[in-house]
């Protein structure tokens, strides 16, 4: 067993049931991380080797747990947030270089405050990784999605909520009309993806964890769009 895994061994069960029981109560409430790390690396004084890894935040940011590779699993406590919203159109790993190692330093989700993990007061430089968000809506149907992010506005049946409607003092379309229906699927797309006048661009989650919907679910939800009828005397 390698010290890695001696080190995670024992540290991670309560954790992940902890995060599996967060993620079932709240739906998707746990961002969650994919990415290649081409060199080997540090996370809480553990040497981790290069492979592929999922990091995975808790909805309260303070602990970060870093899984495969072959390794076990591990938890990471995170320092404090990082002001500000992302600097990076995509999610990030910041690793800091120096004496010929790489330790994790930053966490950065799009949309989101950054997450400091470690830091150093020697002379460094910065190496990033690219990472993939797994995204929350890929296993939900159509209507799923829409129950989740569309509902509040529009209603069940797609025909609106007044109490929305009150809310945010607004005309909020019916997705039945002619005026909608009549819209091309690029139109949609653009609407569902970058928000429209009031209406804000379509996330999913929880709280501050959110997310943009990735391509196949925006295709999924103008399908189920397509599906909506007028109800029968409205």
């Amino acid at each position: 067993m390698t010290a890695f895994q001696k080190a995670a061994k024992g540290l991670t069960k309560l954790f992940m049931i902890t995060l599996l029981a967060i993620g079932s109560a709240y739906g998707q409430n746990i961002t969650v991380l994919r990415a290649h790390v081409p060199f080997q690396f540090e996370a809480h004084g553990i040497s981790i080797p290069a492979g592929d890894y999922q990091f995975m935040m808790g909805p309260d940011s303070r602990s970060l747990l870093i899984s495969g590779g072959h390794t076990g699993d591990m938890r990471v406590p995170t320092i404090t947030t990082l002001g500000g919203s992302s600097i990076f159109r995509d999610a990030g790993l910041v690793f800091n270089s120096y004496e010929g190692k790489h330790v994790l330093s930053e966490v950065w989700i799009p949309g989101k405050e950054g997450v400091l993990v470690s830091t150093t007061q020697k002379k460094h430089k910065h190496d990033t990784v690219i990472a993939m968000i797994a995204n929350p809506a890929s296993n939900l149907s159509g209507e799923q999605i829409f129950e989740q992010t569309c509902q509040t506005c529009h209603g069940p049946n797609g025909q609106g909520n007044a109490a929305a409607r009150k809310f945010f003092k607004a005309n909020i379309p019916d997705l039945t009309s002619a005026f909608v229906q009549s819209k091309s699927n690029a139109e949609l797309r653009d609407i569902i993806s970058n928000g429209d006048q009031k209406m804000p661009r379509v996330e999913i989650g929880q709280g501050r964890v959110r997310h943009l919907l990735d391509s196949s679910s925006v295709e999924k939800v103008i399908e189920f769009v397509r599906t909506l009828k007028p109800q029968k005397g409205s």
